[in-house]
């Protein structure tokens, strides 16, 4: 973590109610009750920043009219998706001084579900005294910055998923690492980096209902190194085509490399798509 960001974790931290933290993992002072941050929703209603039982607080400060704030959306969208049924809570922050209509916009483009909390006269924005954008946050369940994550272009969302994971009791620091750092797991294949960015293109082309293109992309990930993403992805299109029996070979493949695997296991459960 750079000295601006672990500075920016510091301040965000503090600007939810904590004193004297400095890093991920510290506790804040107080009950998370009184460190709750409430602002109006982007549609009505009011929003919380955190909210107390939930295993992961995710949220994330964007703003429009600027291209990695688009792209860390589709990004969350996608992951926002995995977890839709597990104790995450997901929100948007953004600037009041954007036009509602033009956030709405950004919004129904990126297909995100989460609350969207207008940060009115920018007040959180300025006690954080930070200009990241955009930039998702972490908050556990004890209340402590568990994570502080920047854009970034390439493994975003498996960034965040492997830390929402940590957070769910489903993944390990060694697994984070090797999100991380995939170039160096310590496979017989020196081309893991490059298998993952087959499938996140692969991931990004499904999303696109370019199915056909995806699977190839799928392939050429499996051909470099194991990679249970890229089974996860073969199974999840293979069921949405009714191809049930390649569909859970491919989902059960991808659980036999990482037992924890979200895709996979909530493949195995609902079966072939209706």
């Amino acid at each position: 973590m750079s000295r601006a960001v672990r500075a920016a974790a510091a301040i965000l931290l503090a600007a939810l109610g904590g004193a004297g933290v400095a890093a991920p993992g510290q506790s804040a002072a107080g009950d998370l009750d009184r460190r709750v941050q409430v602002g109006d929703a982007l549609d009505g209603g009011r929003v919380h920043l955190l909210q107390k039982g939930a295993a992961a607080n995710v949220f994330i400060f964007f703003r429009p009219e600027q291209d990695r704030s688009a792209d860390a959306l589709r990004e969350m969208a996608s992951c926002e998706k995995e977890f839709e049924r597990r104790p995450v809570h997901w929100v948007g922050v953004v600037s009041d001084s954007w036009p509602v209509d033009q956030v709405r916009a950004l919004v129904k483009e990126t297909g995100i579900k989460m609350p969207v909390l207008v940060d009115a006269g920018d007040a959180l924005y300025g006690r954080l005294g930070i200009r990241l954008h955009p930039v998702v946050a972490m908050v556990d369940r004890a209340g402590k910055l568990a994570a502080f994550e920047p854009f970034r272009q390439i493994n975003y969302c498996d960034r965040i998923r492997v830390r929402i994971r940590l957070l769910l009791g489903e993944a390990t620091p060694a697994d984070v690492a090797r999100v991380d750092d995939p170039a160096a797991t310590p496979l017989p294949h020196s081309d893991v980096g490059v298998s993952t960015r087959h499938v996140n293109f692969a991931r990004r082309l499904h999303e696109l209902n370019q199915d056909d293109q995806a699977l190839a992309e799928v392939q050429k990930a499996l051909a470099l190194a194991p990679n249970a993403g890229a089974w996860a992805l073969r199974g999840e299109i293979l069921a949405g085509r009714r191809k049930c029996a390649d569909a859970a070979q491919a989902f059960d493949a991808a659980l036999r490399l990482e037992p924890t695997n979200p895709v996979a296991l909530e493949g195995k459960r609902k079966g072939c798509a209706r």
